[in-house]
């Protein structure tokens, strides 16, 4: 992989990083809802916070691509404009993303999984 690949990658982190760990999430609390209706285990909750760091991490290193090349736009041809818009759009999604995992791990700490 070129570092230009690499270069671009990191722009795309937060796109992908926040829906995966969001996606995993959703059905990872599905999955452990119904163990833990049997005895009580917090491996939910461990998992939830887990991935919020996912998210976040995303977050953080679109985050820190478009603080890299914040000067090399004016310097492009091109212009650079899609990939820090791409990059934007990643730091955006992956603080959503954290946000939507906070809340599933707020509501099932409150709700009891045994309500079926």
């Amino acid at each position: 992989m070129t570092e230009a690949e690499h270069s671009r990658l990191l722009y795309w982190a937060g796109v992908a990083l926040g829906p995966l760990a969001g996606g995993i999430n959703l059905q990872g609390v599905y999955v452990f809802a119904h163990f833990s209706c049997e005895t009580t285990r917090i491996s939910g909750t461990i998992m939830s916070v887990l991935l919020a760091i996912v998210a976040l991490a995303g977050t953080a290193i679109s985050a820190r691509a478009v603080r890299r090349s914040a000067g090399a736009e004016w310097a492009e041809v091109q212009g650079g404009g899609s990939r820090t818009f791409m990059a934007w759009v990643g730091v955006g999604s992956g603080v959503l993303f954290a946000l939507v995992i906070a809340n599933q791990l707020a509501a099932s700490l409150m709700i009891s999984p045994c309500l079926r």
